[in-house]
């Protein structure tokens, strides 16, 4: 009771309060930020027609759909924050999700809702982590700090800080795969020589063709 932030509004107000926490609340939706991407965009090249900010403020305060998806965006670009964060931050973030307790603790829980794993919490894919977080960078993450660093230039410290760990990720994730990419030639070599070993057999100090005149000195 004592935090009730609602508690001096009238009813009209607390109905438009009420109105705008839910709109916050499915912000979080990832499925409909990907469908207010467009709206979003045309609005901040909107913004740049303007020659002063009290002129756009002024517009933009009486544009009720076009405030709302602003405000859904901030609310995105919240919730995302993290990967914005310095790499000493996000490298702590990546051993944190990494460990055994935290992959045990979402295994469990994934099992009792019967929930389907995602691949970055799948234990079974924790060496890919920095190929999928390279991913959700471009596919996710990129788009809303790049359009709100032009909306506003005070976000762009965050879109610099995304792409520095979008590179410290690549960095990763390549190492990850040169290290595949060679033990998939070592076993294709191990089974190109144990192939050769089975058609061929040693005579006279080399590898020949099988054959019943074979001798060996």
């Amino acid at each position: 009771q004592s935090l009730n932030i609602c508690q001096n509004l009238n009813r009209r107000q607390h109905e438009h309060v009420i109105h705008l926490m839910e709109i916050a609340i499915i912000a979080t939706d990832l499925a409909l930020y990907f469908k207010k991407r467009t709206m979003f965009q045309k609005i901040v090249d909107e913004s740049k027609t303007y020659d002063s900010m009290t002129g756009w403020t002024e517009y933009l305060s009486l544009e009720t759909t076009k405030k709302e998806v602003v405000m859904a965006m901030m609310m995105t670009a919240c919730d995302l924050s993290a990967i914005t964060k310095p790499w000493e931050v996000q490298s702590k973030v990546r051993n944190k999700c990494t460990s055994a307790t935290t992959y045990c603790k979402y295994h469990m829980r994934a099992k009792t809702i019967q929930y389907r794993q995602q691949p970055m919490m799948d234990r079974r894919k924790a060496a890919e982590l920095p190929k999928l977080q390279v991913g959700f960078i471009d596919f996710v993450c990129t788009f809303v700090y790049k359009e709100f660093s032009r909306f506003h230039e005070e976000i762009q410290p965050m879109l610099d800080g995304l792409l520095n760990n979008r590179n410290e990720w690549k960095t990763r994730a390549d190492e990850y795969d040169a290290k595949m990419k060679a033990l998939e030639e070592e076993k294709k070599n191990e089974e190109e020589k144990l192939a050769a070993k089975k058609d061929g057999i040693t005579c006279n100090g080399g590898t020949a063709p099988a054959s019943k005149t074979c001798s060996i000195l």
